[in-house]
């Protein structure tokens, strides 16, 4: 069990560091370059794609750890607003709470 919850946080911890550079990545072009020109439109959709593979890496935390609403709700938010990614997963990775071993084998 304890396993399965430090697979789940490294697949979330590799998640948040790859989506928050995507997201500065894609901010910076957009500021360079402008919204209208080729290098955010091509870059966009890659960063939307990995914005939802990131997503899917929160179940397994769900299923493992202790998440508050209001951290979920950061979660959720860290791969749409610029640089709070990297604040997000300092803050989740510092002090992950485990769920009590007969919840996490209902959830």
């Amino acid at each position: 069990m304890e396993a399965l919850a430090a697979t789940a946080l490294k697949r979330y911890r590799v998640m948040a560091f790859v989506v928050g550079a995507a997201l500065v990545i894609l901010t910076a072009l957009i500021a360079i370059f402008g919204m209208g020109t080729t290098a955010p439109r091509m870059f966009s959709p890659l960063h939307g794609v990995l914005y939802i593979a990131y997503l899917a890496t929160l179940p397994g935390l769900l299923k493992y750890f202790q998440i508050s609403k209001g951290k979920l709700v950061l979660l959720i938010a860290s791969g749409i607003i610029p640089i709070l990614a990297f604040f997000v997963e300092a803050i989740t990775m510092k002090d992950p709470l485990p769920k009590p071993a007969a919840e996490a084998k209902q959830g």
